[in-house]
C-alpha cells in the first residue's frame, strides 16, 4: 500500500497534462507504469532511486526517461520480491518532475532548411536578432518587423502542441511578458518551434494538427512583451536546466528565390519569392 500512496502523491502533479502513473503486481513482480495522452513525448526525471526492502531492482533504474507521444503502459521500473516468507514494501518512489519533449535530445537536423514565416511576395525586416540587445539576451530569436494582421505561415512542418489566442493586451515592458498569444508547433526531429505576439483570435490552429511547411497557422500582432507589431519566432531543444527549460538554436532560412540559405541577420530585410 506503502507504493500505491506515493504513486498517486506523484501522478496528481500531472494529472492535468494527460499523465497517469500506476503499478501492477503480478506474483513477485511490482512493475510500475506511465501512461502518456498527450500529442508529445515527455521526460520524466526523477531526483534519485527507489528504495526497497526485501526487494531487487533486476535493471538499471534510469533517472530521466522519455515517453513516446500517446503512449500507454510503458514500464518505469520493476521490483521483484527476494524472499516471500519475509515482509517487502517499497519504501520510496523519488520525485520526478515532467517536462514537455525529450530533454536528452542531441541529434538534430542542424541544416534543416526553414521557409520564411510568410507568404510568398512578401518582404519583412529582422528588428531584433540572435542575441539581440532588447529581449533576445543569450538566445537565438527573431523579430520579424510586421504587420498587424498579416498571415504567418509554418516554417516547417510538425505537429501543434500548444497555443494562447486570448489575449489582448501588449506593452514595452515586461509586465506585458505573459500576455502574448503564441503557438508551438513539434518539428519530426525533436525541436520545437514558437512563433510569438499573434493577435487575439489571431491562432488559426488546434493541438493536434499536423500542418505542413507554408499553411496559414495564424495572424501577426502585438500581444505580449512588444514594443510594436511584430512576429518573434525561435527554435529551440528541450532542456533540464537551460534558462525557461530549453536551448535556443539558430535556423538556416532560404530567401529570395529560395536558391540561397542563411542565417537571418538584424536589420536586414528578406523577401520570400517561392
Amino acid at each position: 500500500m506503502l507504493l500505491l500512496a506515493v504513486v498517486l502523491q506523484s501522478a496528481i502533479l500531472f494529472s492535468q497534462k494527460n499523465i497517469k502513473v500506476y503499478h501492477e503486481k503480478k506474483g513477485d513482480t511490482l512493475s510500475l507504469y506511465i501512461d502518456n495522452k498527450e500529442v508529445y513525448p515527455m521526460s520524466l526525471v526523477f531526483s534519485g532511486f527507489p528504495e526497497v526492502e526485501n526487494m531487487r531492482t533486476p535493471e538499471t533504474f534510469k533517472a530521466t526517461q522519455v515517453i513516446p507521444a500517446q503512449s500507454s503502459k510503458n514500464k518505469i521500473t520493476y521490483f521483484v520480491i527476494d524472499d516471500r516468507t519475509k515482509g517487502w514494501r517499497v519504501k520510496k518512489v523519488p520525485d520526478y518532475m515532467m517536462y514537455i519533449g525529450d530533454v536528452t535530445l542531441k541529434n538534430y537536423d542542424k541544416e534543416y532548411k526553414y521557409d520564411l514565416p510568410f507568404k510568398k511576395g512578401k518582404s519583412f525586416s529582422i528588428y531584433q536578432g540572435y542575441n539581440g540587445n532588447f529581449s533576445h539576451q543569450n538566445e537565438n530569436s527573431l523579430d520579424f518587423t510586421m504587420p498587424e494582421g498579416t498571415e504567418v505561415v509554418a516554417a516547417r512542418e510538425g505537429i501543434v502542441t500548444d497555443f494562447i489566442n486570448t489575449n489582448s493586451k501588449g506593452c514595452a515592458t515586461r509586465n506585458c511578458i505573459d500576455q502574448a498569444n503564441y503557438i508551438t508547433i513539434l518539428h519530426p526531429d525533436g525541436t520545437f518551434a514558437q512563433y510569438y505576439h499573434l493577435k487575439q483570435n489571431g491562432v488559426k490552429v488546434n493541438i493536434g494538427d499536423q500542418v505542413r511547411k507554408g499553411d496559414v497557422i495564424g495572424l501577426s500582432g502585438n500581444t505580449g512583451w512588444s514594443k510594436g507589431p511584430h512576429l518573434h519566432f525561435v527554435c529551440y531543444l528541450p532542456r533540464v536546466e537551460k534558462d525557461k527549460y530549453r536551448e535556443t538554436v539558430r535556423t538556416l532560412f532560404k530567401t529570395g528565390n529560395g536558391s540561397k540559405t542563411e542565417y537571418l541577420a538584424e536589420k536586414k530585410t528578406y523577401s520570400k519569392e517561392y
